[in-house]
């Protein structure tokens, strides 16, 4: 996949790899500028001495020039990339369904979108530039070494590859233990976030300490991964480092026999010098790569390599267009989670153009009753049909353009009245006015004087919570639903505002299915029917039928 990511600009990856092959040019010339130098001990050659003076200062200068074209040449490919896949994380997230979405917090993809792409950041380019760098060394060494002294050329050859070999055998750990290390800085991430949602409560309790060393005790497993990720790199390339002066001693032995076949001092050098590039950069390249390898992981999870949805999990947008008419006919229903069963066995009907109260004890399942109705979940057995037709093969974007939904929390941007009505689509203001106005918001507006240009401070920091409510309403009355579900959305307000909220429901010209608690004599009473849940079972029953036989 991050081949693929890299590669969707050729043009601009072509680039990227030239730029990055630059600083062989100078890794060239700096050392055979040094091996002039050194052979200067040998010939006591002045005017020599100035020449490679003068080539050291102008190897300086090309090494700048160097520096400056290669980054500039580098930083738009690179900047482009984190910002396509920045894009292409977000995308993935929010084109999950609700099921697909749920399986992780919140706080988990906040920490893949920040910490896991600042680390590939950090690491990724850093590593790719060197591996492509080194490899562009060991390429020209190796042919320049070839030309130079042949047998030497193949026997390092033969040996650089034994060295990749090796360090090939720590791919798969470096992998693991990179992985580990982007797990626990999510976990930590998580509870930091968990803690701060609920520091009100912390405080008021006097209960932050346990939370402190709760939170110590996630930062002291975070920084024992990265301790032992950073020791088994370290230890990887001490061991290389061994390796190399090992290397050094042998090829020391060599070149000092070169001096009676009549080499010069530079031309020896140069030699060494070649040999080193043939051997480190390889010794280099491997601990490189895997540093890229878990790195393109970390993609590959965010945009979702790793997973393979479910036909369940993929949204169902090719789907036949959704039409109510007549009923929702409910039959044998079962659901479950984690191996627990919530409903099983429901068979009943929902008529168009009827109010059902959802009621029943908690924990019987209301809840989730909704959600399956709502497609929230579509991993039930038994049916749903929606005048004769499966909801599991209805389009789920048409399904949600027809259905309206009411939550107890109530989530409002830091925008304009009118965009948190309108959801940001092109509606004029006329029908928000409507949609405010049968939410009961007409005194909220006639109060503020921006009317819908009124500014929402961030999550409606600057409403009481039936305005709040009010607001959600008005949402779902803007987009003239052929069905509303409302789930608990008047358990946080006061009697009278809970009463205003219900009524304004029951207003509503469509199919209602409301998930309430609450009884409000006179209002909740205009309900056509309640839906009774209880134990994992559900039956309609006709509100006269249970105004009869329920004490509220």
């Amino acid at each position: 996949m991050i081949l693929k990511i890299l590669t969707r600009n050729k043009k601009a990856f072509a680039k990227y790899l030239f730029a990055c092959t630059f600083f062989v040019t100078e890794v060239m010339f700096f050392n055979y500028v040094i091996a002039r130098i050194t052979g200067v001990a040998q010939t006591k050659d002045v005017r020599e001495l100035w020449f490679c003076a003068a080539l050291g200062i102008a190897a300086l200068i090309y090494s700048a020039v160097i520096f400056m074209t290669s980054r500039f040449m580098r930083l738009s490919f690179m900047r482009d990339t984190i910002l396509y896949i920045r894009e292409m994380a977000f995308a993935s997230i929010l084109s999950k369904n609700y099921r697909s979405f749920g399986r992780k917090l919140k706080t988990e993809y906040i920490s893949n979108l920040v910490n896991d792409i600042n680390t590939f950041e950090n690491q990724f380019f850093f590593s790719l530039l060197n591996v492509i760098n080194n490899f562009a060394i060991y390429v020209v060494a190796v042919i320049i070494l070839l030309i130079l002294d042949p047998l030497l050329g193949i026997v390092l050859f033969v040996i650089s590859w034994v060295v990749y070999g090796y360090n090939h055998l720590f791919q798969k750990r470096t992998v693991r233990m990179q992985e580990q290390v982007q797990q626990y800085n999510e976990d930590f991430t998580v509870n930091v976030s968990n803690t701060f949602s609920g520091l009100e409560i912390l405080k008021l309790n006097r209960i932050e300490e346990r939370f402190l060393k709760n939170s110590l005790k996630e930062i002291g497993k975070l920084e024992r991964k990265k301790y032992h990720f950073f020791m088994f790199t370290y230890w990887q390339g001490k061991s290389m480092e061994f390796f190399g002066t090992v290397f050094m001693l042998a090829l020391i032995y060599y070149v000092t026999g070169l001096f009676s076949s009549g080499y010069s001092l530079t031309r020896i050098m140069f030699i060494i010098q070649l040999s080193n590039f043939v051997i480190f950069p390889v010794t280099q390249i491997s601990p490189l790569m895997n540093t890229v390898k878990a790195n393109s992981v970390i993609v590959e999870n965010m945009i979702g390599g790793d997973e393979h949805p479910s036909a369940d999990d993929v949204k169902n947008d090719t789907g036949l267009p959704f039409y109510f008419e007549d009923r929702i006919e409910i039959k044998d229903l079962c659901f479950s989670h984690d191996d627990r069963i919530i409903l099983n066995g429901i068979d009943l009907i929902i008529e168009k153009g009827k109010k059902y109260l959802v009621r029943g004890p908690s924990g019987a399942g209301k809840s989730t009753f909704v959600s399956v109705l709502s497609r929230v979940y579509d991993d039930y057995e038994g049916k749903i049909l929606v005048d004769g037709t499966d909801l599991k093969m209805i389009s789920e974007e048409d399904f949600n353009s027809s259905a309206a939904f009411i939550y107890q929390d109530v989530f409002l941007f830091e925008d304009s009245l009118r965009a948190n009505i309108s959801l940001y689509k092109d509606i004029c203001d006329d029908d928000i006015i409507k949609a405010a106005n049968s939410a009961g918001l007409d005194g909220f507006l006639s109060r503020m004087q921006g009317g819908l240009d009124t500014l929402i401070e961030e999550n409606g920091k600057n409403l009481s919570g039936g305005e709040r409510q009010r607001i959600a309403i008005a949402r779902a009355i803007v987009r003239d639903p052929a069905l509303l579900f409302a789930d608990e959305i008047t358990s946080a307000l006061d009697e009278k505002l809970g009463r205003r909220v219900e009524e304004t429901i029951l207003g509503l010209d469509t199919t209602v299915i409301s998930v309430s608690h609450k009884f409000y004599r006179g209002v909740s009473d205009r309900y056509d029917a309640v839906i009774e849940v209880s134990a994992g079972s559900a039956k309609v029953v006709p509100m006269a039928e249970y105004l009869q036989e329920a004490v509220i």
